[in-house]
């Protein structure tokens, strides 16, 4: 592969024979295209494209939340979905091919040098009604009053995924709704912290799973 400021008509994308040339980031590329293979894939080989499609089609539909939650300029030219692409495949999968399931807790969807939200935990408080709560710990260094709190929720059961934000850390807590639809099915949230100025962020945190229920307990005394 080679890198180049500037051809004799200027950048080209697309291929041109066996010669791709693409754009990254504003720097220009050009490579050969791979010569087939007539070799059948090796059993690793296989395990690793089921591990990639199943990292893919988990984390696709917040690929703009991602590229946010790894804006840390300590993270490099890799962009945030590749990132978390690399983290999940990593050390989010388990299991024997061709059986991978994914470690909620070990899913990483952010990164960066904010002080995280401690004791993130997520509890239904109500029906159709979750709340995330969180130890509202602020310093004039790394963790402020006004970084605002970002909750992803994830249906397992329906394999949706949602965005929830709005709340700062001070508050130490979230509310969400959720529609009857979801009852009895199984929720998984993470939640990290961004800085006022919209680029810093915090490591994401495992704030839990349950099923949610038609009814809700009321506690006793």
């Amino acid at each position: 592969m080679a890198v180049f400021k500037k051809g004799i008509n200027g950048a080209f994308s697309g291929t041109i024979g066996s010669t791709v040339g693409s754009s990254w980031r504003h720097i220009n590329y050009m490579k050969s295209l791979p010569k087939p293979s007539k070799k059948p894939a090796s059993p690793a080989q296989l395990a690793q494209r089921a591990k990639f499609a199943l990292a893919v089609n988990f984390l696709r539909s917040i690929k703009p939340l991602l590229n946010l939650g790894f804006s840390d300029k300590l993270q490099g030219r890799q962009t945030g979905y590749n990132r978390a692409l690399q983290l999940m495949i990593g050390k989010a999968i388990t299991g024997e091919y061709p059986d991978f399931t994914v470690v909620y807790a070990e899913v990483v969807l952010a990164q960066g040098g904010l002080g995280p939200a401690q004791s993130a935990v997520l509890v239904q408080t109500g029906p159709g009604q979750l709340t995330l709560n969180w130890d509202p710990v602020t310093n004039k260094y790394t963790s402020f009053a006004d970084d605002e709190a970002v909750v992803v929720v994830y249906n397992v059961s329906k394999r949706f995924m949602n965005v929830y934000d709005g709340t700062e850390r001070s508050a130490g807590s979230m509310d969400i709704s959720m529609p009857a639809s979801f009852v009895g099915d199984e929720l998984v949230a993470w939640v990290f912290m961004v800085n006022r100025d919209g680029e810093k962020t915090s490591d994401s945190v495992f704030a839990g799973t349950l099923v949610l229920e038609n009814e809700v307990e009321e506690p006793e005394g």
